[in-house]
């Protein structure tokens, strides 16, 4: 069995991760930390067409184009180690230990004091797969059964329930009954609804599961 790692979700808008390497697994990282409001740092004297468009167009926000050096990890709080030097890595891992952020060492998951999951999107609906670094590839796998699975009704309802519960919360302020509407409009066949006929033509219903009113809900 490998390590029990914690699971998490990290709100990284506007800190500073630091990615070393510039092939395709470090465009992959870049880009999708990026994507998530970080602050990314970018060392490498090379860089991928992609890494190139991100430094232009300021997805990347300082790219500097050398070897990785001791302090390019000032002020981060997770740091990718993506080249294709083990040593360099494991310098790029002793000094994150060493400045307290996490790292994410790619093709090395003991050296890693961060795993970076397969994540399935639906809207708000996320759910993060990992094998603890076993096998990304199995990681992927489960990522693409779970999209099928998951799908546009998922997420519709996610949005309405986020939308509503503010109003929901004021009708209902016990958990218990709270738990059993949500539990009872699951199981009415609304998440299939949405997947065909779409939010807004379910959002009535939807409120009237959870005893509030649709105009209470747009009135907000």
């Amino acid at each position: 069995m490998g390590r029990d790692l914690y699971p998490v979700f990290l709100d990284l808008s506007g800190r500073c991760v630091v990615v070393v390497g510039g092939g395709t697994v470090a465009t992959g990282r870049a880009a999708r930390l990026a994507a998530h409001g970080a602050v990314v740092r970018l060392v490498s004297p090379d860089v991928s067409p992609v890494l190139a468009g991100m430094i232009a167009d300021g997805r990347v926000a300082e790219h500097r184009a050398r070897r990785y050096e001791h302090g390019d990890l000032d002020g981060a709080v997770l740091v990718i180690a993506a080249t294709d030097d083990a040593g360099i890595n494991r310098r790029v891992r002793d000094d994150a230990r060493e400045v307290g952020a996490e790292v994410n060492v790619v093709d090395d998951p003991d050296g890693s004091t961060a795993v970076i999951p397969a994540l399935m999107r639906q809207g708000d609906l996320a759910v993060a797969i990992s094998t603890g670094g076993a096998s990304p590839v199995v990681s992927r796998r489960i990522r693409e059964d779970l999209e099928h699975r998951f799908g546009p009704g998922w997420s519709g309802l996610i949005a309405l329930l986020a939308e509503t519960r503010d109003a929901f919360v004021a009708a209902q302020p016990a958990v218990v009954p709270r738990r059993a509407a949500v539990e009872a409009l699951l199981d009415s066949g609304i998440v299939d609804r949405i997947a065909v006929e779409g939010p807004d033509a379910c959002r009535s219903d939807v409120c009237a599961a959870l005893g509030i009113g649709a105009t209470t809900v747009e009135a907000a």
